[in-house]
């Protein structure tokens, strides 16, 4: 998109992360969630109306951050340093969120978030579908846990769109925060690719694709042969078992997750163990079993 339109308006094109310069530029975003600034003095009332058919555009009060926004923003996505006058004594993490279509309500979203919460929160977006809550420990300690999931309802409910969560560990401002962030960044794309259906992701969920990632192609073909026993009209088999070890080897959750008569369910898990040697009731046999399986599905 950017070669496309650099060639039309050459050097009154930019291209960048946070939008800026509102009164010189006219931004639009696109479907991979990039912005680009076209100076005002370069477009038509046609020009501006043929861009608005297949790019969005941005106006600045949709972008408006408050100071601490702005820092943050600047720290994850941006240049800035973290050697700054904000500082933050408390340990935080960060929830990444990815929106299946641009979020308009974004100030009463952050308003249910922060109810919720009931606790310091910072918002941070990267584009109109994806960013990032920086949620600070509470100060008052609790025995209780937030339930995430709660969120996605929330939002589903009273924004009628969906998003997916990262739930990222406990730190603090330090050096390595930005590698971090992008880390996290990374496992949450690999766990989106991977897991379509879950509307939650961790560290937990993204490490066996990460971990396979780079695998040897002759450990791969080893690793099918050793599956080759398995009937191509039976591969639901291998899907069974795959939610079987998801669900911690509890065959009677797992039967409901899969609509599944409990004694069905404990004959492919019979078959499966008979026909490749791997005993998935024990935790070794489990995690091969699984790495292998999303091997084969890779």
């Amino acid at each position: 998109m950017y070669n496309q339109l650099k060639k039309i308006y050459k050097d009154a094109l930019i291209q960048t992360s946070a939008p800026h310069s509102f009164s010189r530029y006219l931004w639009f975003t696109s479907s991979d969630n990039d912005y680009y600034g076209i100076e005002k003095e370069a477009l038509t009332t046609k020009d501006i109306l043929l861009l608005e058919t297949f790019l969005q555009k941005v106006e600045e009060h949709q972008l408006s951050m408050s100071e601490k926004e702005q820092w943050w923003h600047e720290l994850l996505f941006g240049q800035a340093s973290q050697k700054s006058t904000y500082t933050q004594p408390r340990p935080f993490r960060f929830i990444h969120f990815e929106f299946s279509e641009p979020l308009l309500n974004k100030e009463e979203w952050k308003e249910a978030l922060i109810a919720f919460f009931d606790n310091d929160l910072e918002i941070v977006w990267k584009n109109f579908t994806s960013g990032v809550i920086v949620d600070f420990l509470s100060e008052v300690k609790t025995e209780e846990t937030i339930p995430l999931h709660d969120i996605i309802d929330i939002t589903a409910s009273d924004f009628y769109t969906n998003v997916k969560l990262y739930i990222g560990t406990y730190t603090h401002l330090e050096e390595n925060l930005t590698d971090l962030f992008h880390w996290e960044q990374t496992c949450f794309e690999r766990s989106l690719q991977t897991r379509r259906q879950a509307n939650i992701h961790t560290f937990q969920h993204a490490l066996p694709y990460m971990l396979i990632e780079n695998i040897d192609a002759e450990h791969i073909s080893y690793i099918k042969k050793m599956f080759g026993t398995i009937p191509e009209d039976e591969k639901e088999l291998l899907q069974s078992v795959k939610v079987y070890i998801e669900n911690n080897m509890n065959v009677s959750l797992t039967a409901k997750k899969l609509f599944m008569h409990r004694n069905s369910l404990q004959y492919r898990i019979d078959k499966f163990i008979e026909r490749t040697g791997i005993d998935i009731k024990n935790f070794q046999g489990a995690m091969a079993a699984y790495l292998a399986i999303i091997i084969i599905e890779k």
